[in-house]
């Protein structure tokens, strides 16, 4: 039978700084990601989406876009942004200080993607802005063909 030599823990296989040194990184870490997760509570709502309801089938007539901005203030409404299956059609909407509205033409058939983007600020120190998306898949379903009968 062999002879097997006792190993040592693997605590006295590392000098003592290092634990001391990591226990700190450790700390600093959990440290940011408290700070992180209180920052993403209480980051205001810039951006909300009344109408179209997402998933909803769109007719012949366009989606009718209707978003509000934060009420509290804090939304940089020159930041706003709409893009429809990626292209920019932010000029099709009337965008004001309490939000946007308009309708938009020219779906593809199928399924669409429509993202709404704006900047605002938090309830932290300084003049932070961060973005705050919306991405909707509307389905646009075009008018029989009355030719198919």
């Amino acid at each position: 039978m062999p002879h097997l030599e006792p190993h040592s823990p693997p605590s006295e296989a590392l000098p003592g700084p290092v634990h001391r040194r990591s226990r700190g990184w450790i700390g600093v870490l959990l440290g940011l990601a408290a700070v992180l997760s209180v920052l993403t509570i209480t980051t205001p709502t810039h951006l909300t989406v009344d109408t179209p309801i997402p998933g909803e089938r769109i007719g012949a007539g366009g989606v009718t876009l209707l978003v509000r901005f934060d009420p509290a203030g804090g939304t940089a409404h020159a930041t706003f942004r709409a893009t429809l299956n990626g292209a920019d059609v932010t000029d099709r909407l009337t965008v004001a200080e309490n939000g946007a509205h308009g309708t938009l033409h020219g779906l593809l058939e199928g399924e669409n993607i429509l993202r709404l983007e704006v900047f605002g600020s938090g309830p932290w120190p300084g003049r932070w802005l961060v973005e705050q998306s919306r991405e909707l898949r509307l389905r646009f379903r075009p008018p029989m063909d009355w030719s198919r009968g």
